[in-house]
């Protein structure tokens, strides 16, 4: 029987915007479930490790939507297993795809799998990741195919000086060498002269005479000087695998008797600076550490005297390169074992096999990845997380939540009435990577955001107010918030924080809390407020477009709440404020500075709490070269600062609590680690690392970290964070009264109170 007209225009009339511009959710099938899993590991594996040079240039957003008609509705296993290999044969013709029990069957060697017989000559090529190269901006991250062919990378340990009076004469580089290095490894001494306007100078590399004696020598190198001459630069340089190390480096006029015929190297004994770190005074590139090599300062053995510099190879400068031949075979589900070649034979022609004349377009290449699909959304859930399986720095990939995750989001993707459904499907499936950063799920139809005109907190187990602005229809500091658009207050941060990811409790909350305020501007938020002495009531307010900060304590952004004692919100504060406030704060006996969240303040503040050059945290991004995290290699950086003037002597804390994430957190680990300040409050968010992100089908970008950090001891950082030294929260009652007890226990702290 037909329902009646009436219910069919009420149900039409009730479908979302989403849906009825695009199409109906359909859920999927038990058998169409099995086949988008499989299909979605198989896509990473082959995005991500086959080198090809098809799967090099496709357009993965297209592959990926286009893949989902031609795998989902196959009827069994045999069916899929053709239906994936038929797919993926134009960017992968060596892939293969099989039933998990052959019964049987014969799995052979594709014959391009070995060496061809005909063109060449040959090399082997596979891919290497740098954290992946998505549409980040960060220059850490990269996705590059190598050979073994290529030539090794190389460390540069460079210093360059002013030329003064050695201008317009012959010099002699000297410095004493031992370089312990594996097959093809050296080391060189260089010597470069930069001359005005770019006009070249000389230049030479001991390139007919490279080093690879394990004992200690004396090397020379001569040069001349022009009388235009800018800068000479002194380099040291290691190629290959192994380690080399130099000491006693000097540059002199020839004849070496001459008056004033020589130029100082800073630090060329390599008797200052802190061993096992970087020598101070010489250089070495980002390019060196990323080539895979790294410079430390020795003392005692190997060096020749005291103190000598050691530039030494890690796995990324001689990495392993798979044969052809040596595939992987990967489970994937479904009844189905895909056998994926991880390297290919290549040729000046490209990669074998090459393609055949006249051969059709690849199927994806009509995919339209633009438009808010059905397909489009299933093909999102496949491409995020495959991203996460193998380059995600903190997942592991066998945690049963995060296996769990993959068919879950699928499930939701393909019964997502409208964007926010779908929206909410991404944040579920990426919660298991406990990462701050994955707050970023954005589409490019999303309307502008705004926020209300309060600041609020989860305190005593209630949603109360802690800051307001005129536009807060009543509300002030105290005020309790029972109901959220008609919705229990606690129901709904609950529901909330199920869709959040971030390593620790306290951080979900507070990210929670900060989604539960957002919406379109100009949408309207009904609260049931409570408030001590009064009848319950309702405020509704407007989220406005603003992005200004509402204060959540009662002092203005700088405060001297006790004589000699300074308070300082750096979550209002730009550098320029500081740069006109550090006299004060000399001069102050005590500082409290506001790090409870976001903070535009750069490192310069910790250059005026240091007392010598500092360093960072360690700043790691995964170099994979195989799935699933397995052999993982990291490619660790630091940075320094260096000690400014005016240095600020009083006694300092910091307030601290999960709202402190990121680069809040790189300069919280610094005060944490040099001691330069009491750290007072709740612990820190625990999770941080460099911004990389995809832009996905459908108008959709996903963002999440690309590094991990450790701490100054080589611990992790993430899930752990920075504790107080000294905790303190905020009550109810403090609140409504107007007080800020963690500023208050600050104040003490720095007061001596």
């Amino acid at each position: 029987m037909k329902p009646p007209r009436a219910l069919l225009l009420l149900w039409v009339a009730l479908l979302p915007a989403a849906v009825a511009a695009g199409e109906v959710p359909r859920p999927l099938t038990g058998r169409g479930l099995e086949n988008l899993t499989a299909y979605a590991r198989l896509l990473s594996l082959v995005r991500f490790f086959h080198p090809s040079d098809a799967a090099a240039a496709a357009s993965w957003n297209r592959v990926a939507v286009a893949g989902v008609g031609a795998v989902e509705g196959a009827q069994d296993p045999a069916a899929l297993a053709r239906a994936l290999e038929a797919f993926f044969r134009p960017m992968a013709p060596t892939l293969r795809v099989y039933l998990r029990e052959p019964q049987g069957q014969r799995r052979e060697t594709p014959r391009e799998l070995r060496l061809p017989a005909e063109g060449g000559p040959f090399k082997i090529l596979t891919w290497r990741h740098f954290g992946g190269h998505f549409d980040g901006k960060a220059k850490i991250f990269a996705s590059e195919r190598i050979d073994d062919h290529s030539p090794p990378g190389f460390g540069t340990l460079v210093q360059a000086i002013a030329p003064g009076s050695l201008r317009g004469r012959r010099v002699r580089l000297r410095a004493e060498v031992k370089a312990d290095v594996q097959a093809g490894g050296f080391a060189q001494l260089g010597l470069r002269v930069d001359r005005a306007g770019g006009k070249p100078g000389f230049l030479g590399n001991m390139a007919d005479r490279p080093i690879r004696d394990a004992s200690w020598k004396t090397y020379e190198l001569e040069g001349d000087v022009a009388p235009d001459a800018e800068r000479i630069v002194v380099l040291f340089v290691m190629t290959g695998g192994g380690k080399a190390w130099i000491d006693d480096v000097s540059i002199v006029a020839i004849p070496s008797g001459d008056p004033g015929g020589g130029a100082a190297l800073v630090n060329a004994g390599f008797e200052d600076g802190e061993p096992g770190r970087q020598p101070p005074g010489w250089y070495f590139p980002y390019e060196a550490v990323r080539s895979g090599y790294h410079l430390v300062l020795r003392r005692g053995e190997p060096c020749r005297h005291g103190s000598c510099a050691e530039v030494a190879s890690d796995d990324i400068a001689t990495p392993h390169i798979p044969r052809p031949e040596d595939v992987l075979e990967a489970d994937l589900g479904g009844g189905i074992v895909a056998a994926v070649p991880l390297s290919l034979w290549a040729d000046a022609a490209g990669t074998w096999p090459h393609p055949a004349p006249g051969a059709p377009a690849e199927s994806w290449t009509g995919a339209d990845a633009a438009a808010d699909t059905r397909a489009a959304r299933l093909a999102t859930v496949a491409l995020i997380w495959g991203i996460q399986q193998h380059f995600h720095p903190e997942l592991d990939p066998t945690r049963p939540d995060w296996i769990a995750a993959l068919p879950a989001a699928l499930e939701g993707a393909s019964k997502a009435v409208d964007r926010e459904a779908f929206r909410r499907t991404l944040r579920r499936l990426l919660v298991p990577l406990g990462d701050v950063r994955t707050w970023g799920v954005f589409n490019r139809d999303d309307p502008e955001d705004g926020l209300p005109p309060i600041s609020w907190a989860w305190v005593e187990n209630r949603l109360v107010v802690t800051g307001t602005t005129a536009d807060a229809d009543g509300l002030r500091p105290g005020d309790v918030i029972a109901a959220l658009d008609g919705r229990p207050a606690a129901e709904a941060l609950a529901d909330t924080e199920s869709l959040v990811s971030a390593p620790l409790l306290a951080t979900r909350r507070w990210l929670a809390l900060d989604l539960l305020a957002e919406g379109p501007a100009g949408s309207r938020l009904v609260l049931g407020v409570e408030r001590e002495g009064s009848a319950p009531f309702t405020a509704t307010l407007a989220r406005a477009a603003s992005t200004q900060f509402v204060p959540d304590t009662p002092l203005p952004a700088v405060a001297e709440p006790r004589p000699g004692v300074v308070y300082v919100d750096l979550r209002r504060m730009t550098d320029t404020d500081l740069d006109s406030l550090l006299p004060r704060l000399a001069a102050a006996r005590g500082i409290v500075f506001d790090l409870r969240g976001a903070a535009d303040i750069s490192t310069v503040l910790l250059s005026h709490l240091a007392g010598s050059t500092a360093l960072s945290s360690n700043w790691q991004v995964p170099v994979v070269m195989l799935p699933d995290h397995r052999d993982v290699k990291w490619l660790t950086t630091f940075w320094t600062i260096e000690p400014k003037a005016p240095r600020l002597r009083g006694k300092v804390a910091f307030l601290i609590d999960g709202r402190a994430s990121g680069y809040s957190e790189t300069l919280l680990g610094m005060i944490e680690n040099y001691r330069w300040a009491d750290l007072i409050g709740e612990p820190s968010g625990a999770d941080n690392g460099s911004l990389n992100w995809s832009d996905l089908p459908g108008g959709w970008r996903v963002t999440w970290s690309g590094q991990r950090v450790l701490k100054h001891d080589g611990s992790p950082f993430h899930g752990v964070g920075v504790k107080p030294t000294i905790p303190a929260a905020r009550t109810l009652r403090g609140i409504a009264a107007g007080r800020d007890e963690m500023v208050e226990r600050a104040i003490e702290a720095v007061a001596g109170g």
